[in-house]
């Protein structure tokens, strides 16, 4: 399924893709309140899109791009973002509770509220991110960047 087809079957009410997606291109898509539970989406381009209340619950979103993306509220347990570039992205008040974001350029990105507890942030980029209430109990930051 490319990309024009899969945006159909999202604005015809589907909400649940589970398959892989490997590489897509999506950027600047509203793909509100989408499950992608389970779902491979490495090196996908999402950057610009919105995804407000998603369910991403071990997906796998490793070296994609999600610059400047809307990402708030959502459900990203387990999540895989290693080596994702999400400058910019607006992740607050998400559950990213034991995602996997080493090597991640979260550079300007907005994690207000978010919980990351027993999240792995190793040599991840924080520099400029908002951190306010952002929960990093357990949380790995070695070699992390914060300024």
């Amino acid at each position: 399924m490319d990309a024009e087809e899969f945006l159909e079957k999202y604005a015809a009410g589907g909400r649940q893709f589970t398959k892989n997606r490997q590489g897509i291109d999506l950027k600047g898509a509203d793909l509100s309140e989408i499950d992608l539970s389970n779902a491979n989406w490495y090196g996908a381009n999402l950057s610009e899109a919105t995804l407000t209340r998603a369910k991403l619950n071990n997906t796998s979103l490793s070296r994609a791009s999600l610059t400047n993306a809307n990402l708030s509220g959502i459900e990203g347990s387990s999540i895989n973002l290693s080596w994702t570039d999400l400058n910019g992205a607006d992740l607050s008040w998400s559950i990213l509770n034991s995602a996997n974001l080493n090597y991640a350029n979260l550079e300007q990105a907005n994690l207000t509220g978010v919980n990351l507890s027993s999240a792995k942030l190793i040599y991840a980029n924080l520099d400029t991110a908002i951190l306010s209430g952002a929960n990093l109990s357990g949380a790995d930051l070695t070699y992390g960047f914060l300024s």
